[in-house]
Order: structure tokens, then sequence, then C-alpha cells
């Protein structure tokens, strides 16, 4: 199987937006703010399958790749997604071969997987031959974050049809007794993402990580990861509106 969203990773590591609030208006934003890829958190953010579709519109318009990250393996939501032209799909919590399996037949068309075809809009965005070359384009992330889809990743890693693994630090940090949080440095983290990057390379499939800091998505795409998350929306703007709230009463309480 051709490796899909190749041209993706013609320059190195992809720069990913992860986006949790709906509007078009913010996917160009952060399409527009050079982002590679913009994913549309549809688990946990507040994006439903409406707002997904008119934010792929908005994301393809300003350059950068539509993503999204499913809050489930639904066969349903994933025909409309990819329907709609989404090109990448993150599946969470996936914990065995034949979770893969599942994802991944619904994501493609016979024989590969039971994809149902009516790409209506994604042909404009992909082409006329979009039944021909979308096995080249869609690509398919399934999430490592519990201890079991840890012990089950070289089963994972192993299904061909799957572009990649996409690594949640937070839950899989969670899922070690440990408290929330991303950019982890626990000993026992940082051993577990090694592995996950170890299998996924020893297959050939890609890497992807969630991080809070562009300082620690830099380090994760040195050391190999090949889509990493640089920004989110929500914690761009806690963190900007924060510092200037913080800079105005500080300025306010120096005044005599």
């Amino acid at each position: 199987m051709t490796t899909p969203g190749k041209a993706l990773w013609a320059n190195g590591p992809a720069a990913n937006a992860w986006q949790h609030l709906p509007g078009t208006y913010l996917s160009e934003l952060l399409a527009s703010a050079g982002a590679d890829v913009v994913t549309l958190d549809m688990q946990h953010g507040m994006i439903d399958i409406s707002a997904a579709k008119n934010s792929i519109l908005a994301i393809e318009a300003r350059g950068a790749i539509p993503f999204a990250r499913l809050p489930r393996e639904d066969p349903v939501l994933i025909g409309h997604l990819l329907d709609a032209g989404a090109q990448g799909l993150i599946c969470p919590t996936v914990e065995s071969a034949e979770q893969a399996q599942a994802f991944t037949a619904a994501c493609y068309y016979p024989p590969i997987g039971r994809r149902s075809f009516g790409p209506n809009r994604a042909r404009l965005s992909i082409g006329s031959d979009y039944f021909k070359i979308s096995h080249q384009r869609i690509m398919t992330f399934a999430m490592i974050e519990t201890l079991a889809g840890l012990e089950a990743v070289e089963e994972i890693a192993r299904h061909p049809h799957l572009t990649g693994l996409f690594v949640g630090p937070g839950d899989l940090g969670i899922s070690m007794g440990l408290p929330p949080g991303q950019d982890r440095k626990e000993k026992q983290l940082v051993a577990a993402i090694a592995h996950v990057a170890e299998v996924a390379r020893s297959h050939g499939k890609r890497l992807g990580i969630h991080a809070r800091t562009a300082e620690y998505a830099t380090t994760m795409a040195l050391e190999g990861f090949d889509l990493v998350t640089v920004v989110s929306d929500t914690a761009s703007i806690t963190s900007q509106a924060s510092a200037a709230l913080s800079v105005f009463r500080q300025a306010l309480a120096r005044q005599p």
C-alpha cells in the first residue's frame, strides 16, 4: 500500500494545530498561521459534525490539511468526515489489532475496507479520481494512550493499512497512575513513548504526538516524530489572556 499523505512530510515533520472550539474563522486563523495540519477535536472539543464539515472547507481554503480526532471508532461519522474532505483521522484509545482493523476498514474502500462510496464534496478538493487515489491521500492514526494500547502496540503497528501511531501523553500517564499532564518527563512515560516510537519505526509507520508547548513539540520532532501538535486554540487563548490580564493588573497595582 502506498504511504498515505506522503507529500505532507516532503519537507520534514509536520506542524499540527489543535482546534477544540467550533468556528470557521478560527480554523482559518490556525491554518493561516502556518500549520501544515489543523486537527478538529471531536472527542474533547466542542466541535460536532456540522461544525467539522464547515471547518474542513476553511482549513483547505487556507492551504492546510484537515484532520479530525474522532470521539470513537464510528463508521457513520468516519464516512461523513471523509466524504466532506477530511484527509486524516485520529482514532482514540486503540487497544488491539481488531480495533485498528475496524477503524481502517471504515476509512478505505473495498477491497481494503468497507467504506461506502459517495465522496460528493471530497471530490471537489481531492479530484474526480477520488476513488482511485483516496487510499493514497487518507491518513489513519491509532492513538496509543492506555496501558492496554501500549501492551498491544506491536500488533496494532503490524496492521498494514494503518498510517501511523499517535501518542496521547495525558491519558497514557493517567493509565500509569500519574496525574494529568502533557509534555511528560516522568521516566516510565518517557520509556513508554520511546517504545511506541521504536515499534512504529520498525513497522514503517508514521509517528504523532500531542504537545502543550512548541519547545516540547520541537524536541519530539528532532527525536523522529512526524506529526507534532505545536499549538492549540484553547491553550493559546488562555495563556495570552492570562498574561495580558496579569500585566494590566500589576501595572494598576503599582500606581500610587
